[in-house]
């Protein structure tokens, strides 16, 4: 079954590739904010939204792999472009050190980028979802602690808690969260940095991440499960699901053996697992 599951997702992208998005400006307070989208042909009206953030200072602004299953399920991608911090490195606020300077309410940029592209591109606002590499995952870890409503569910690939936001905040409401992250990634590291020898802040370990949003929801089961790694049968992901939460907001993260910080498609279909999360919650 998962060997014909990565067949139909390499037979998406050994396909002709899609067409870049396309760029759009948006007037925010008193700045003018950049944003790119991409629709595939034939959408339909009121269709769910994808909003991915992209990783600090990343040149890597949007996916092909995103747009592929995009096109094959039916759904737009947003891909906002961050705010330089005092190195002149775009991204989102979240707590770096060089971010001290920035200042904006990222919440607030949101909610006028989702009125904003729902509204132009005739999208569903009820429908509206957030996927996030590195910097970008931390902002989904930092709404669901201050956010939580703003997005259906989040998906973050190597994203983190820092010590800072699970010392200060509460989460609150149940949200569904999913997790991508290699054990051997030395950016965002799987075991936490208490001692801060990153520089980027002190963030907890991924799995009690995850497993904060879980106890938040009020999960009651746990489920694992293991298969190779795409290209090298030699590794292993490790699939955990918390599930059965009466707001049935499950969370869910993938371990990968060995995997870097990275949006790890080479490991695992990381764009369609995200899709294949974000559907269980679609608003009828």
């Amino acid at each position: 079954m998962f060997a014909a599951l990565l067949f139909a997702v390499s037979g998406l992208y050994a396909a002709d590739a899609p067409a870049a998005p396309v760029k759009y400006k948006m007037n925010y307070c008193d700045t003018v904010r950049t944003y790119s989208m991409y629709l595939p042909d034939g959408i339909k009206a009121d269709a769910p939204l994808v909003v991915y953030t992209h990783g600090y200072g990343s040149k890597t602004r949007w996916r092909h792999d995103m747009n592929a299953v995009a096109d094959s399920c039916g759904f737009a991608v947003c891909y906002p472009d961050g705010m330089p911090d005092s190195r002149g490195k775009d991204g989102w606020k979240v707590g770096y050190p060089p971010q001290e300077s920035m200042v904006i309410d990222e919440a607030d940029f949101f909610r006028h980028l989702l009125d904003e592209v729902t509204s132009k591109f005739n999208l569903s606002r009820d429908n509206v979802f957030m996927a996030g590499f590195s910097n970008g995952g931390d902002l989904c870890y930092q709404f669901a602690y201050t956010d939580p409503s703003l997005f259906r569910a989040y998906g973050s690939v190597g994203g983190l808690t820092f010590e800072c936001l699970y010392n200060n905040n509460s989460l609150s409401l149940p949200v569904p969260f999913l997790e991508i992250h290699g054990n051997a990634d030395k950016t965002s590291m799987w075991q936490g940095d208490h001692l801060n020898t990153g520089g980027w802040g002190a963030y907890i370990p991924v799995p009690l991440a995850v497993a904060a949003v879980a106890a938040n929801n009020r999960c009651t089961t746990m489920a694992v499960d293991t298969f190779p790694t795409m290209k090298d049968p030699a590794r292993i992901v490790t699939r955990t699901v918390y599930g059965d939460a009466p707001s049935g907001c499950d969370v869910v993260v993938y371990e990968i053996e060995g995997g870097k910080h990275s949006w790890a498609d080479k490991d695992v279909a990381t764009s369609k697992i995200i899709w294949d999360f974000f559907a269980h919650y679609l608003k009828k």
